[in-house]
């Protein structure tokens, strides 16, 4: 008989529903019960507020503790917050009582260098659980980073690597449309930008120190520049209804190097706009020999971050103890055919 994952999930924001869908259609996963302390969640059915013809008697709880006292549990999913220092203590929480932690945290990818302090106490109570913590998502944590470091691995040698993701954000959720800027006046964008209002993406500078920390790079410094704003130059309407005039801004364009020598080894570039545009995902690695790698059309972000957690519940259970990045895991795949063991 086929053993199912226990899951507990922790954030039901947009991406969060998008996840615990996902896990409800997995054949190999059990979402074992759902929390998110929201007080137009409490008492919910998760089936109803996800639409779900098929009910299942998953409450909504408010309190974590509550939810693992019922024991058995596997993994605990957290999609909260972007920040670390807001998600560590339900990590903490979860690893005291001797669960596994994934995240969609992106400050958690890796969180070496911004949190050492905070790291090596997360890495210390995990080993000591025998338990795996890894902070993951479509990006940061696979396409701007642990996609790059596997394609280098043909390679003779390696002198830079260029990666470039092109987005529609008018195909995104409406969350992520207002974290890019779009709507907002050139003025205001920059205001919020400078306010910590809006953030644009998060994950750059992680990505890049988890390319260097896989490749073993020498470099003298990193820098990650203000996001710039794309302006409309037509009006258009947004998917949630909103018109957004000609002049305003309709997405923007961040970028972070790695630089040796002055020369620029590392270069991640992050554009996202609505507009009637090539989508694409790509790599581009100069070296012997050199290789040029592009997703048409590029990969879906909310989906594919879905996948990446669901998938990834098998390899963190068998994976070594401790906190991970992407690039410390066995290699991510489909995963649904894989049962507990």
């Amino acid at each position: 008989m086929n053993t199912k994952f226990n899951v507990i999930q922790v954030g039901l924001g947009s991406m969060g529903r998008i996840i615990a869908k996902l896990f409800l259609e997995r054949k190999n996963i059990n979402l074992k019960a759902v929390v998110d302390n929201d007080p137009k969640f409490k008492d919910v059915n998760l089936c109803n507020l996800l639409n779900i013809e098929e009910k299942k008697d998953i409450i909504v709880k408010s309190d974590l503790k509550a939810a693992l006292s019922a024991g058995n549990v596997d993994i605990v999913f957290i999609a909260t917050s972007s920040s670390l220092e807001k998600v560590a203590p339900l990590i903490k929480l979860a690893v005291k009582s001797g669960n596994n932690v994934i995240s969609i945290c992106e400050e958690l990818s890796y969180p070496f260098q911004y949190y050492p302090k905070l790291s090596k106490e997360l890495d210390l109570l995990a080993k000591s659980k025998n338990v795996t913590i890894v902070g993951t998502g479509i990006n940061p944590g696979y396409l701007m980073d642990l996609l790059p470091i596997v394609i280098t691995a043909p390679c003779q040698k390696v002198e830079s690597i260029k990666v470039t993701r092109m987005m529609n954000s008018a195909k995104r959720r409406e969350s992520f449309q207002r974290k890019i800027g779009i709507g907002l006046t050139f003025e205001k964008f920059n205001e919020n930008i400078n306010k910590k209002e809006i953030s644009g993406h998060i994950g750059l500078t992680q990505s890049i120190y988890m390319i260097i920390a896989a490749l073993g790079i020498d470099f003298d410094e990193i820098n990650e520049f203000p996001p710039k704003a794309i302006i409309t130059e037509k009006e258009f309407t947004t998917t949630y209804g909103e018109k957004i005039p000609k002049g305003y801004v309709c997405g923007l364009e961040s970028k972070a190097i790695a630089k040796q020598n002055d020369k620029e080894i590392i270069i991640l570039n992050f554009i996202a706009y609505a507009g009637d545009h090539e989508e694409y995902d790509s790599i581009q690695i100069k070296g012997i020999p050199s290789i040029n790698q592009k997703i048409i059309g590029g990969i879906h972000g909310d989906l594919g971050t879905a996948a990446i957690v669901a998938n990834l519940i098998p390899k963190v259970i068998n994976a070594k103890s401790g906190l991970l990045t992407m690039k410390d895991l066995p290699v991510p795949c489909y995963t649904e055919n894989i049962w507990k063991k």
